[in-house]
């Protein structure tokens, strides 16, 4: 049976609601680790803006499940966490992957069950790394640059950074219309591929992953245009 896999986005708007999410940080892993078939999960904080930031966006934060099967993820939505959660929040998306190619790894382990690459319409790359702290000035340095030409990227449909900590703990994840496009970004854009030799050269890493899914589904409700473009392209 293959794994069931969910990236989640929340919206909290008040300053009552917004304090509680931040808490969750901390508090809900308890919660989070009972569940049952639940056999990977992150719970992220955001950056201000689209792609990496300095600045954390306290609206919005993600939850990563990995299940090993829809069923139990449908059995978590009766949970009193999740139950309080829906509660508070004034936004939520929902993005369902397949995994078809991922390399690294993520606290020593890959937790992607790979899939057999079809002609998926729409791509979701995730991509994280543990920062070594003695390069995180020059792993800052190097973002405006690739940020300003990313947004620039006519297939990129939605990119929101995200991590587990602050500056240290970071990742981003990011949907595009054609895969083309974003091998064309990653590898040819003067500025990214700059980054990626340095990245490998220096070794500013402890730990990275890089993962591609098929885009199964999307689908959720949010208080500004955040998800417009894939609304869109839903409806075309």
């Amino acid at each position: 049976m293959a794994q069931y896999i969910r990236l989640s986005f929340f919206y909290f708007d008040s300053p009552r609601q917004k304090w509680w999410a931040f808490k969750q940080m901390r508090l809900a892993h308890k919660s989070l680790r009972r569940q049952k078939g639940l056999s990977f999960y992150k719970l992220m904080g955001s950056g201000a803006g689209e792609g990496f930031s300095t600045k954390p966006d306290w609206r919005v934060y993600c939850l990563l499940q990995v299940w090993d099967a829809k069923a139990s993820a449908t059995e978590f939505e009766s949970s009193p966490w999740y139950q309080e959660l829906l509660s508070r929040q004034k936004g939520i998306y929902h993005f369902e992957l397949s995994p078809y190619q991922s390399k690294g790894t993520w606290n020593g382990l890959n937790p992607f069950e790979l899939q057999p690459e079809q002609d998926f319409q729409y791509m979701a790359v995730l991509t994280r790394a543990s920062i070594k702290l003695s390069y995180l000035r020059a792993f800052w340095r190097s973002v405006p640059a690739v940020s300003r030409i990313i947004k620039d990227q006519r297939s990129l449909l939605f990119q929101k950074g995200i991590g587990e900590w602050p500056l240290i703990e970071q990742a981003t994840f990011s949907i595009w219309n054609r895969e083309e496009a974003m091998r064309d970004f990653a590898y040819q854009q003067k500025e990214h591929r700059a980054v990626v030799q340095k990245t490998r050269k220096l070794n500013w890493y402890r730990e990275e992953q890089f993962s591609r899914f098929g885009l199964l589904k999307h689908y959720g409700h949010w208080p500004d245009q955040t998800f417009s473009n894939l609304k869109k392209e839903q409806t075309e």
